[in-house]
């Protein structure tokens, strides 16, 4: 994703408050390489770092873009923030409108935020956790944070901030005496963010056809997302998913660069290994390098329940208790878009949403199913699929083999968007087909006289396909 769509770290704070921040102008200028053409006043500091300007936070340094370089924000959206920021940034300070705030000159913007990643990765004290796979990346850095602020203070990435520009906007915003960082790290140039961010540990949630053209493989997806251990010390710590595919591919990698493994998921010889998922009161028992764990998570799916292995197996890895943290996962729930919950109304019917529609991929989609099919309901379950984009050559096949899981399953209706699904249509049950549409807006008006009271909704799909269009629709009724 273009990291410039996403959210910075940081929390708001009020106009009046004091900003303490981390960067100095002396640290601005050796991270950068850049010069001030105005230079900040004495003991001035910085918050952090934006490139995104509603992600502006009180303090932080802004990165202006211009015609020529385009990383960061546009100058305009300066003039209209509740607060100006520490500083600009830019590549064309001649350019800017008379500003009455330090101005720095840089050869390149990218550069730039990349540098100041670096410097801010250089200061850090504490530990840093680095988050890969396929699917699962964002809730699994959701989870591995909530568990970690059991035992202080954690920074994690904000949003999907997760490309090289990315990771540095993050590392940049972070205070360098954090004990805890955890960072989302997406395939996209795995290798610049991994030499960035250098984690101590990684943790690789899984191989999936995300991301394919006509040409790649499932082990082309391995190799390079194992590049997140390119910038491991050796000694460090890898926490694979034993059950995931292409592992002997990712393993090696891991092997090569001198890491010690950990493992988790349903193997038998998983160091961290799934006995039993309870599916209705969210109850996982565990065998965790021969102890035996029992415990709840406050978010439902087996999905999860792996996800809570990974956090174990981090934990280990940390030398911290488990007990303090798996009391936070007992109250962690799904993230908007992956899973979240919600009670809602439409057209009198009060039902339950499951928003699962930020993103789609054969595993992901599975696992969704599986949660639907798996949960209590008094009414019936749903699902609303979307396409599943960026599968390469076998995409007609990926999505015709739902059904076979779809007719084996507790699901009661299915509709489906998009030509991809047209021969998983064909194969399911009569009882079970819903209706089979071109596009997502064709089911807003029967989705209005298909739910009754009761009924467990899952909305799921590729971006692209805009499922997440329709649970804003029905958000925006409930308002």
């Amino acid at each position: 994703m273009d990291d410039n769509n996403n959210t910075a770290i940081g929390t708001s704070r009020s106009e009046d408050t004091v900003i303490n921040g981390f960067w100095t102008a002396k640290d601005v200028e050796h991270a950068t390489g850049g010069a001030w053409l105005q230079s900040p006043p004495l003991g001035w500091s910085a918050t952090g770092l934006s490139i995104y300007a509603p992600a502006m936070q009180p303090g932080n340094m802004a990165v202006v873009r211009t015609e020529v370089d385009k990383c960061g924000m546009p100058e305009t959206a300066i003039y209209s923030m509740p607060q100006m920021p520490a500083c600009i940034i830019t590549t064309a300070p001649e350019q800017l409108d008379n500003p009455q705030i330090p101005v720095m000159r840089v050869a390149d913007g990218t550069d730039a935020v990349l540098g100041l990643g670096r410097y801010a990765r250089n200061q850090m004290s504490g530990k840093v956790i680095g988050v890969t796979g396929s699917a699962g990346k964002t809730t699994c850095v959701a989870m591995i944070a909530a568990a970690l602020s059991a035992s202080g203070a954690v920074c994690k990435s904000a949003h999907n901030a997760n490309l090289p520009r990315g990771v540095a906007w993050n590392l940049a915003s972070m205070p360098w005496d954090t004990p805890h960082v955890v960072l989302e790290m997406a395939i996209g140039r795995m290798a610049i963010s991994s030499r960035m961010a250098r984690p101590h540990i990684a943790v690789f949630t899984n191989v999936q056809p995300a991301h394919l053209g006509e040409k790649d493989t499932l082990r082309d997806i391995a190799v390079t997302k194992s590049a997140i251990f390119l910038g491991m010390a050796p000694g460090s710590i890898a926490v694979l998913n034993r059950d995931m595919q292409e592992w002997e591919t990712v393993r090696e990698a891991a092997e090569k660069r001198q890491l010690t493994i950990l493992t988790y998921g349903t193997s038998s010889d998983c160091d961290f290994r799934l006995l039993k998922y309870e599916a209705e009161h969210h109850q996982v028992t565990v065998n965790a390098q021969g102890e035996t764990l029992t415990y709840t998570l406050g978010a439902g799916g087996k999905h999860i329940a792996i996800n809570s292995l990974a956090v174990l197996a981090t934990l280990f890895a940390l030398n911290l208790p488990y007990a303090p943290a798996l009391e936070k996962l007992a109250h962690f729930q799904a993230l908007t878009g992956r899973g979240e919950e919600s009670a809602v109304v439409i057209n009198g019917q009060q039902i339950t949403m499951i928003d699962d529609a930020y993103n789609a991929n054969p595993g992901s989609m599975i696992a969704a199913l599986e949660r639907l099919s798996e949960m209590p309901s008094s009414g019936r379950r749903i699902a609303v699929l979307g396409e599943m984009a960026e599968l390469g050559r076998d995409t007609q096949r990926y999505h015709t083999e739902l059904a076979a899981l779809i007719n084996h399953s507790h699901i009661d209706s299915v509709y489906l968007v998009g030509e991809a699904y047209e021969t998983c249509w064909q194969l399911l049950d009569d009882v079970r087909k819903g209706q089979h549409v071109s596009t997502h807006l064709a089911l807003k008006p029967l989705l209005l006289n298909a739910v009754h009271d009761g009924d467990i909704v899952l909305f799921k799909g590729s971006h692209s396909t805009r499922i997440h269009d329709l649970v804003r629709w029905i958000s925006a009724l409930n308002k």
